[in-house]
């Protein structure tokens, strides 16, 4: 069971692999993009590219009694559910014989629910991993059957991040479904005082505010991108930001004074850069971005276009 395109090379490998797969079951072509155009799910894609006779079921609501009915017909062993996007009954959970295992991109019980990856990212967590753990009723709440950790990288975006760890769980699966198969596995309980959650992303979570220190608008932009896209303002228009880097005590490295500069306002700028001020001695350094109405340009296309100069100021201030 999986939506989105972080359960494709999970779902490659078990093809490869030459796995019983009974079914894939994905959520329903929905509209999408502006044109919204209806599009099969990423993981419809994948099931009928490689056209192995897989079946693709795409129920509406996955808990109705007529989903129930073509699953048990499925007769299942297991359920392997990725980023699927509907939460199952009880009914559903107790239908293979051996149980429905779970996909989860942090390491369990931190950071349960829809956003993981982004949210680590935004905290400034310094590691973050995957987590394999068969479901119970509750979201992200089942006993763990295993996890591997990987470092987040200094200056690694959501969706660099995302790709890694969707990378990383399939090279997990094939050791962790012969374990299965082999009964060598081990339930763990998760610790309840070591639960955090991780809420649904939404637009405004994008959203910098100026005044916040440099390393922390930072971790913004990174946990946004790709989705759902850091953003600031510029003479009152959206200015979404694309691609940036941080440059930690920029004063000391540079000599240049930056206590007299607002937050937001634009320090310096360079060819292929443009240079924000932030609350402390931290700059964000922006390469990329796209302003309302347009494509994305490149600092210096945006500064011949937009005409921005060293002290304009950007976006929001508290």
């Amino acid at each position: 069971m999986g939506t989105a395109d972080f359960g494709g090379p999970v779902l490659k490998k078990l093809i490869d692999s030459k796995e019983n797969i009974v079914s894939v079951i994905t959520q329903p072509d929905r509209p999408q993009g502006r044109g919204r155009k209806i599009l099969p799910t990423p993981i419809k894609e994948i099931a009928l590219n490689i056209n192995r006779g897989i079946e693709v079921f795409q129920p509406e609501n996955i808990n109705n009694d007529d989903s129930i009915k073509k699953i048990k017909e499925f007769d299942p062993d297991l359920i392997l559910v990725v980023a699927y996007g509907q939460i199952l009954s009880k009914d559903i959970l107790n239908i293979p014989k051996v149980g429905c295992l779970n996909i989860h991109a942090s390491l369990l019980p931190k950071y349960r629910g829809a956003a993981p990856i982004n949210r680590a990212i935004i905290n400034g967590e310094k590691e973050t991993g995957i987590t394999f753990m068969f479901m119970n009723e509750k979201v992200d709440a089942g006993d763990i059957i295993d996890q591997q950790k990987i470092t987040i990288l200094p200056d690694e975006t959501y969706g660099e991040l995302y790709d890694r760890l969707s990378n990383l769980s399939a090279k997990m699966i094939s050791t962790i479904l012969e374990k299965i198969e082999e009964g060598k596995i081990k339930r763990i309980s998760q610790e309840s005082k070591l639960v955090t959650f991780a809420k649904k992303m939404t637009k405004q979570d994008g959203e910098i505010n100026w005044s916040e220190k440099g390393e922390k608008i930072y971790n913004i932009i990174r946990g946004t991108t790709l989705y759902p896209g850091a953003f600031t303002s510029y003479k009152g228009k959206k200015l979404k930001i694309t691609k940036a880097r941080f440059l930690g005590n920029y004063q000391n490295e540079n000599e240049v004074e930056l206590s007299s500069s607002i937050p937001g306002s634009v320090f310096k700028i360079e060819k292929e850069s443009i240079l924000i001020s932030t609350a402390d001695k931290g700059i964000i350094k922006i390469f990329r971005l796209i302003p309302a109405g347009s494509k994305e340009l490149t600092a210096s296309q945006f500064v011949n276009g937009y005409k921005i100069k060293v002290g304009d100021i950007l976006g929001k201030h508290t």
